[in-house]
């Protein structure tokens, strides 16, 4: 986690080459040097051991070294500002210098208040019978720690300590108290922990640690603390914390929003959001012994809402465990929601962390009223011209016998058009008319097709709503494949309506079942619906209205893929049926309810 400091200061020594009109004063080896030393604000630090800082420390008292190319000190001094020697030219025998400046009397390797420590250095080479000016930038070589307490924060706490320790081995922590401690704080590079200690107005102290790490010199921390309006101190942790940083002077200013009350807390968890429901879950974390349910509610609202709408504790499913469980309905799609636990007794008032969630979209069937149709050569599709959504048994079977799933305006439910599924004898096999949302793929054979089940969705619906008029003709075609539950040669055909949502695309073969999906157990398949028995044989009257049930093998898995199967005869993939079968379907729907069906 970064971290900030303010710079505090800055020194320099600027090298210049220019000659020098005391030539004749020098021998051929020996140049001058000349040191300029300004204050700004800045950064580093030197070794030593670690001591505390003397009580006349004076962080702006700058030691001076020259040292040679052996590593000797040629000239040194404990105040540069005030020694006449180093603010005059300096005559150096010719050779490279390293030139040193820090803070006089102290090392920074301690801790303290109202001690920063500076440090700089840098080279220059002094040249026979030039003069040189040096300009060494010295910077903090320590790190500042502010700690500031909110007005909120001194008003809803009779005594609050901030006490900052480092890392490093032998640094004596630093006490930061409310109402009294004004100063900043100094500690040597490593990493810090802040931990606060406070007493509510009811009396009752608990404690709150934060580390902090990847500490720098010239890092500037200011730790904030305000009231917060949720959460616990119990468990030495919670307390939200926001970080800015100002790059300009390496300045990090950490907010922690600290609660006024303790001992009782909530967490929130993920939500599983539905279009117009979300299952909500969420725990008591933890409660007095005078916790009182009355006081209770769990609150939501829509998340550009300013009121919270609340629900009383009474209907909330809460275990032995203190677990929470709510379903939440009402909800409109696609949108962005806000919900969070809310206690309130006396003075005593704790919200959990908001969390947030955003509603399912309701996708709609594109073309269920089946009023697009497009042809292309022989085939006609039940789609605009160029959109691939749904797709029919009609390339198969279009080169021998036409197509067999067609538009059509003798039965309509509603609208111009409806879609026409015939099954027909093809020539040396039986057809069944389809209806599926996918694509075909390719031939196989005579009469055979690979096809692609499922279009691109996004959504959860509950069902699959439409209307259907069937009249079966009598099996007539068969080859002793078909199911043992198939209607026997000389009973009235079946018509087959099923609906799935996939987490992928499916790719099957009508000549191979064993491609096909075995739809109880297959993990790609999130919920399967399809038309009872009772509902597949003739059409009593003009229309029946249908509304199959999908049934979700997993609440928390959200689809990728809508298939809608429909088809003149059930077991036409067995080549089983009767070829005077004609279904007529419209106006399908996908039906958004609060309760899904499960296994």
């Amino acid at each position: 986690m970064k971290k900030i400091f303010a710079l505090c200061c800055l020194m320099a020594v600027t090298f210049l080459a220019t000659s020098c009109s005391q030539d004749m004063e020098l021998s051929e080896n020996q140049g001058y040097l000349s040191l300029k030393i300004n204050t700004l604000v800045s950064t580093t630090n030197p070794d030593g051991t670690r001591s505390s800082a003397p009580s006349n420390y004076a962080p702006k008292q700058l030691h001076v070294e020259i040292i040679n190319e052996a590593g000797s000190v040629v000239m040194s001094t404990n105040d540069f500002a005030n020694d006449a020697a180093f603010n005059s030219q300096i005559t150096l025998t010719s050779g490279n210098y390293t030139v040193r400046a820090y803070s006089n009397g102290w090392d920074g390797s301690g801790s303290g208040f109202g001690v920063p420590y500076y440090y700089g250095t840098t080279n220059v080479d002094v040249m026979a019978k030039t003069l040189q000016t040096a300009r060494v930038t010295c910077t903090l070589a320590n790190v500042k720690v502010t700690v500031e307490y909110d007005q909120s924060f001194v008003d809803n706490f009779n005594s609050a300590n901030t006490t900052v320790s480092s890392a490093k081995a032998g640094v004596s922590p630093l006490s930061f108290v409310m109402g009294q401690t004004t100063q900043s704080g100094y500690f040597p590079v490593a990493n810090l922990t802040a931990q606060l200690d406070v007493q509510n107005k009811r009396g009752e102290s608990h404690s709150m640690t934060r580390e902090i790490t990847d500490v720098k010199a010239r890092n500037h921390y200011i730790l904030k603390y305000k009231v917060a309006d949720s959460g616990n101190l119990g468990d030495g942790t919670t307390g939200g914390i926001n970080v800015t940083v100002d790059e300009s002077t390496q300045t990090y200013t950490y907010t922690f929003e600290v609660p006024k009350t303790s001992g009782t807390a909530f967490t929130t968890y993920a939500t599983n959001a539905w279009s117009t429901f979300a299952y909500i879950n969420a725990a008591i974390a933890s409660k007095t012994s005078e916790f009182d349910m009355a006081g209770f509610t769990l609150q939501w609202k829509k998340a550009t809402d300013a009121t919270w709408n609340d629900v009383p504790s009474s209907a909330l499913t809460i275990d032995s465990e203190d677990k929470i469980s709510y379903k939440l309905t009402g909800l409109t799609a696609k949108t962005d929601y806000e919900y969070r636990l809310h206690y309130v007794k006396g003075d005593d008032e704790v919200n959990s962390e908001t969390a947030s969630f955003t509603t399912d979209v309701e996708t709609e069937i594109y073309n269920g009223s089946f009023e697009s149709w497009y042809t292309s050569g022989k085939i006609q599709y039940p789609n605009e011209s160029g959109k691939t959504y749904w797709d029919t048994s009609n390339p198969p079977s279009a080169k021998y016998i036409g197509s067999i799933t067609t538009s059509t305006t003798e039965m309509v439910h509603s609208g111009q058009y409806a879609a026409k599924l015939t099954s027909k004898w093809a020539v040396v096999k039986f057809a069944a008319a389809s209806l599926y949302t996918g694509q075909f793929d390719a031939l196989v054979g005579i009469n055979g097709a690979k096809l692609y089940w499922g279009t691109p969705f996004e959504g959860r619906p509950t069902s699959l709503h439409g209307f259907l008029h069937y009249e079966p003709g009598t099996i007539n075609r068969t080859n002793g494949t078909e199911p043992s539950d198939a209607p026997a040669s000389g009973e009235d055909d079946q018509l087959g309506l099923y609906c799935a949502l996939l987490t992928e695309q499916l790719h099957v073969d009508n000549t191979d079942m064993s491609t096909f999906p075995d739809w109880e157990t297959d993990s790609r398949v999130v919920a399967y619906g399809a038309l009872p028995t009772s509902q597949c044989g003739r059409t009593a009257g003009d229309w029946l209205e249908f509304d199959i049930p999908l049934v979700y093998r997993s609440l928390t898995i959200k689809p990728t893929h809508l298939l809608v199967v429909c088809s003149s005869s059930k077991y036409g993939d067995y080549f089983h049926g009767s070829d005077a079968s004609v279904l007529y379907v419209d106006d399908f729907s996908l039906i958004y309810g609060t309760n899904p069906a499960t296994k």
